[in-house]
């Protein structure tokens, strides 16, 4: 896009510049910078200091705020057109939200020098300013001023204690191909946690432990499969040693660890029919975990019915990352028909331990750039910046990477 280009189109479309002159806008676009970001790239991250003002010249944005818990909302969708960054030069704060690429964009970034002399010093810019200024804060969460001194005051920012108003038993349920470990939450009394795993399912001597504030039990289980692990928690569950719980009825909801999502689930969702086939369709990108991932949603659904089930993405986490970041170097067929890229897994470790470094640091934890160590039998890194998953080790499946416990990581090609 030209110069004369760029001034037709701000003097046509962006409401701020109609009763700008072509020599001042011609001016502005001179000393001004066309730049370009991916989908899932920041434009503006929160906390930092106004350096422009952008102008949305290609593509879709989105304006995200990061509330008291980790969650992530959208305040507004930006199209060709729309205007950001103004608020932090008008007012002297800084950003309070995250600018986010949605698909490849691209931006006409005017420095803090030439808003403050050309635009601030126009009438009429200044009046659409302020009105604009005016209705994006009416969008912006209450709490939002009170962010950085919940972080710095409570013991609890981001919720990890599971307190409720009204007493509520949540199981939490990770089925994996020959174990299902569970956590029973009591979210009036977490002395009254239990977490437990039956172990060798389908082997000669599975067995079941499982611990309390009291202490641990441990025992051997007659051979069986995945309907007699899940009689053999819930027994547990209700038995003397234990007493959780009197009846499957008193658990108010169930969580499923479910690996991979694909690339269609970017957050946790309530399960339902559609859920479930839309987790079987990609089985293809993880065929030891999901299909049993279903089975175990399947038979916990079977056991707790009526109550709400959600399945939480070991990949979701990363749907932040930018397309420089999850794509291969192979032809782009192969993403477009095979869905082959880097999908990234330990989503919900990472998630949790980057929330945990920002509750010990006491800051707002959209204003941190962290590195994530998730080390184990199974190990990855990830680099979260100001809340996204931005780059992670794992790629389209949990192999590459850290050397680990069964797997190599990452390797020459050429060795094989």
């Amino acid at each position: 896009m030209g110069q004369a280009d760029l001034v037709g189109l701000l003097k046509g479309e962006v409401a701020l510049f109609k009763d700008f002159s072509a020599d001042r806008l011609r001016e502005l676009v001179e000393g001004s910078e066309v730049a370009t970001f991916e989908g899932n790239e920041a434009v503006i991250e929160f906390g930092e200091e106004g350096r422009f003002m952008g102008v949305l010249l290609e593509g879709k944005a989105e304006v995200v705020v990061t509330d008291n818990r980790g969650q992530r909302h959208r305040l507004a969708l930006l199209n060709p057109g729309d205007i950001f960054g103004e608020m932090s030069l008008m007012t002297g704060d800084r950003t309070v939200a995250d600018i986010i690429g949605i698909t490849r964009c691209k931006a006409l970034l005017i420095p803090q020098q030439l808003f403050s002399a050309i635009l601030i010093t126009h009438l009429p810019a200044i009046k659409q300013l302020s009105r604009t200024i005016r209705e994006r804060s009416r969008k912006l969460p209450l709490d939002l001023d009170l962010k950085a001194a919940a972080a710095q005051k409570s013991d609890d920012p981001y919720g990890f204690k599971l307190k409720t108003e009204e007493p509520e038993k949540i199981l939490i349920i990770n089925c994996g191909s020959s174990s299902l470990k569970y956590v029973l939450f009591d979210t009036c009394d977490e002395s009254k946690d239990v977490r437990g795993a039956i172990e060798g399912i389908g082997n000669k001597a599975p067995y079941h432990w499982c611990r309390t504030a009291r202490g641990e039990v441990k025992h051997k289980l007659p051979l069986g499969d995945h309907q007699a692990a899940f009689g053999a928690m819930i027994e547990a569950l209700r038995g003397g040693e234990i007493a959780a719980i009197t009846s499957p009825d008193e658990v108010s909801a169930v969580g499923h660890r479910v690996v991979h999502g694909g690339d269609r689930f970017s957050s946790s969702v309530l399960i339902t029919p559609e859920t479930i086939k839309v987790i079987e369709e990609v089985a293809g990108l993880a065929p030891l975990h999901n299909p049993v991932n279903v089975l175990g949603i399947n038979e916990a659904r079977r056991l707790f019915p009526g109550v709400p089930h959600v399945a939480v993405f070991d990949t979701a986490f990363h749907h932040t990352l930018p397309p420089y970041a999850y794509m291969y170097g192979l032809p782009y067929e192969y993403y477009k028909q095979k869905k082959i890229r880097r999908y990234g897994f330990h989503g919900m470790s990472h998630f949790y331990v980057s929330l945990k470094a920002a509750q010990f640091l006491r800051r707002p934890f959209n204003e941190l750039e962290i590195i994530s160590c998730h080390l184990g039998n199974g190990a990855s890194m990830c680099a979260v910046d100001h809340g996204r998953s931005v780059d992670t080790t794992m790629g389209f499946t949990p192999t590459p990477g850290l050397i680990m416990g069964t797997r190599c990581g990452d390797l020459d090609p050429a060795v094989l």
